[in-house]
């Protein structure tokens, strides 16, 4: 039988830098919450990766996954804030 918990599953979120370190530093804090509730209920483990910014930064990660063997997907949240 395979363990599932062998595979990863990466917890990414996009953000701006506009909103300020304080925020983002918030950002960060909840996606690590959302991260571990994703790992609580599903099979295989899920990582919180660094809050990314910048499309240098999003591309780079999607390099490092893609040569990652126990990286089989992403889970993309994206921040943003709207007053409407």
């Amino acid at each position: 039988m395979i363990n599932l918990k062998q595979l990863e599953v990466w917890f990414v979120t996009g953000s701006q830098h506009l909103y300020g370190q304080e925020t983002l530093t918030q950002v960060a804090e909840n996606s690590k919450i959302i991260a571990a509730s994703f790992n609580d209920k599903l099979p295989v483990k899920v990582i919180f990766k660094p809050i990314l910014t910048t499309q240098d930064a999003i591309h780079s990660l999607c390099l490092e996954a893609n040569s990652t063997p126990n990286c089989i997907g992403l889970i993309t949240w994206m921040h943003t804030f709207s007053p409407a």
